[in-house]
């Protein structure tokens, strides 16, 4: 027998939540978020484009000029400031660090719905190296570099998420729309 969402788009079921995307860098956080936000029609978010408004430096910048503490430091603020202020549901995409504090894992849990956009250690390498712009991976050996700080997180990505999504044999198209199945099933 159908169910009563069997006819229903997603953006009529789905519930008035935010949804945090978290991940290891490659995984595609923000290429997924802005399709799943524009399927949903909610806010799109960017916490690296947010932290580049509010410094007025980019990414590679920022870590060079200031370091990698500083960076963290804004990715806290800016977490704090859309738990205390942002009224309309949106879509979150963060930097693959931001699972390293505790208190951002704790704000994160309280903005919504965090999924875990996650790939083989492979697949991850080689999207995540696609980009020239990798300010953690400009090192000597970057592979070795990849694969400790990958290791690092891999238990905070599953402490903090509702929800792991297993992109590595998925486009972006297919992640979102299985995304938008599993917070139906949720």
């Amino acid at each position: 027998m159908p169910s009563l969402t069997d006819n229903l788009s997603p953006v009529t079921c789905m519930p008035a939540n935010n949804i945090i995307l978290i991940g290891f860098m490659g995984s595609g956080k923000s290429s997924i978020g802005k399709q799943l936000a524009k399927q949903l029609q909610y806010d799109c978010l960017d916490t690296d484009e947010l932290i580049v408004a509010k410094t007025g430096k980019n990414i590679a910048a920022l870590f060079e000029e200031e370091g990698e503490a500083r960076f963290r430091a804004c990715e806290t603020e800016i977490l704090e400031a859309l738990s205390a202020s942002f009224e309309k549901s949106f879509v979150l995409s963060t930097g693959g660090g931001i699972i390293l504090s505790e208190k951002n894992r704790v704000i994160l849990k309280s903005l919504g719905t965090v999924i875990w956009l996650n790939a083989s250690p492979e697949v991850l390498f080689e999207r995540a190296t696609r980009q020239s712009k990798r300010p953690l991976l400009e090192v000597e050996y970057p592979r070795r570099t990849f694969d400790q700080l990958l290791a690092k997180r891999l238990s905070l990505y599953q402490e903090t998420c509702n929800l792991e999504i297993d992109t590595t044999e998925l486009s972006y198209s297919k992640t979102v729309a299985e995304l938008l199945k599993q917070l139906l099933k949720s």
